[in-house]
């Protein structure tokens, strides 16, 4: 590489020299200015990254917010209907059952169906007063 040089006189060595110098700095110059640029684009991809970390960050807080809110409406709701229920489920006070019997029409069959037992109704105890007389 460097036998072509003998040839050379010591002005075309210093201009070779300069040339060379000139093309290093183009060279430094634009590796520089990749350099930079990849640097912005790494920059934009961290900041877009960041943003997103911090919407995925959000997102389990949001769904456990949600996750906690709806186990509260169940048990408010499961709370109310058993309640609701139990109140539904509560018996009855006891009724007192009479029996009367049934009218017998004039010629001794009785109304209605073929002798029927005598009915019961359930009265509470204090009517059974107005009944009896």
């Amino acid at each position: 590489m460097g036998e072509d040089l003998e040839t050379l006189n010591l002005k075309e060595l210093q201009q070779l020299e300069q040339q060379l110098e000139s093309s290093l700095k183009h060279i430094r110059s634009r590796k520089s200015q990749l350099m930079m640029e990849s640097i912005s684009e790494l920059q934009r991809k961290e900041k877009s990254l960041q943003e997103e970390n911090k919407i995925l960050q959000k997102e389990p807080a949001e769904k456990q917010k949600a996750q906690r809110q709806q186990a509260q409406w169940d048990q408010n709701q499961q709370q109310t209907s058993s309640s609701s229920s139990s109140f539904m489920m509560r018996e009855a006070p006891p009724a007192t059952n009479i029996s009367y019997p049934v009218p017998v029409a004039a010629g001794g069959r009785v109304e209605g169906a073929a002798a029927q037992p005598q009915a019961r109704i359930g009265l509470p105890a204090w009517m059974l007063s107005h009944i009896s007389s």
